[in-house]
């Protein structure tokens, strides 16, 4: 498979309810259109020996999974970034130049 795959969720219906004893009840009411690439996706990847529910229940949360692991990706570019940033801006920062007897202070354009 060469070509991504991608769903749109334009039109989707998400309803999430919080049940007792900390459950949680995930609905998504899917086009006729979604429906339909959902099922054809399904058979395309679906192990014959997995039920639907459980590849459901698979397909959902590798998309957590992914989710998070690009979140994660771009915190760590964002804190990389910020790092060389401040490692930049200590190393524009001039130091002063202490003079000694053996080797007076250079001059610079400023005094």
């Amino acid at each position: 498979m060469d070509e991504g795959i991608s769903f749109s969720l334009a039109d989707a219906i998400v309803k999430t309810t919080e049940r007792s004893r900390g459950r949680m009840k995930i609905q998504i009411k899917l086009s006729k259109e979604q429906a339909e690439g959902f099922t054809n996706f399904k058979s395309l990847v679906k192990p014959p020996d997995m039920s639907d529910e459980s590849f459901t229940i698979q397909v959902f949360f590798a998309g957590c999974n992914a989710l998070a692991n690009e979140l994660r990706a771009h915190a760590q570019a964002e804190m990389e970034k910020k790092e060389k940033e401040e490692g930049s801006k200590s190393k524009d920062k001039k130091t002063p130049k202490l003079s000694t007897p053996e080797t007076p202070a250079e001059k610079t354009d400023e005094q």
